[in-house]
């Protein structure tokens, strides 16, 4: 494969395995056991996949853009969660201000 195509593959695995880890975090946490079954084993396929691939070729530049690619999927993650956070904290306000009794 060329160059670009390469990047953009182990960044794209690699983002999509470090989605992939963080739900099952998710699935665990909430007892989802077929799920967390489920992303168990495709993570491990990706991470083996990956790792068997930089075995034969010490291909560095593949290995950075795997962690790149992992570093943005857990942002992706802890942005989202963000804002749903905020979220639900102005929803719960509003709703707590809306029930107040007036003193």
């Amino acid at each position: 494969m060329n160059l670009p195509l390469n990047i953009l593959l182990y960044a794209v695995i690699g983002c999509g395995e470090w989605y992939l880890a963080l739900r099952r975090t998710l699935a665990c946490a909430r007892g989802e056991k077929v799920q967390l079954v489920c992303l168990v084993f495709i993570e491990n396929i990706l991470g083996l996949w990956v790792l068997s691939n930089f075995i034969r070729t010490s291909d560095w530049l593949m290995a950075i853009c795997y962690a790149s690619g992992s570093a943005l999927g857990a942002l992706i993650i802890a942005v989202r969660d963000g804002h749903t956070q905020a979220e639900a904290a102005a929803t719960a306000a509003a709703h707590a201000e809306a029930h107040e009794a007036p003193v």
